[in-house]
């Protein structure tokens, strides 16, 4: 519980900071001149052989119009990467308006012990009618 708590603390520190850095860069009256999807961070722990603890965070390079975040819980199948639909937790969405980040934490639970698994993260924004979409895998857990 203490790990969750620090690592929520962290998740929202992160975020803030990157609020604040955006909104000195525009020297105060400025509109931020959103872009698209810079990065995606994550941080996973494999909490025993069929549970995990997931948070990612997907930073926008700006203030974005709308956005739509989807993460998919893949595994390793025969070498290849499937999504795990046998797990009814496989797939989550978001959709949010005028965002410089967007923050999901979620545990999985029923996962099959020794299979390998990762995240897939797909983000699309836009901004000034302007779509952009980014596609990001996390390390396998």
């Amino acid at each position: 519980m203490k790990r969750k708590l620090l690592i929520s603390a962290l998740i929202l520190i992160m975020l803030l900071s990157s609020t604040l850095c955006a909104s000195a860069a525009t020297g105060g009256g400025e509109m931020v001149e959103p872009q698209s999807t810079s990065s995606v961070g994550f941080q996973i722990s494999r909490t025993s052989g069929t549970t995990a603890d997931a948070y990612v965070t997907v930073y926008f390079s700006g203030i974005v119009d709308e956005y739509s975040v989807v993460v998919y819980l893949q595994k390793l199948v025969n070498g290849t990467w499937v999504n795990d639909t046998t797990n009814d937790e496989y797939v989550f969405y978001n959709n949010g308006i005028n965002s410089s980040s967007f923050v999901f934490g979620h545990t999985y639970d029923n996962l099959v012990y020794g299979t390998s698994y990762r995240l897939k993260v797909i983000s699309r924004d836009i901004t000034n009618s302007l779509e952009s979409r980014a596609t990001t895998y996390s390390n396998l857990f």
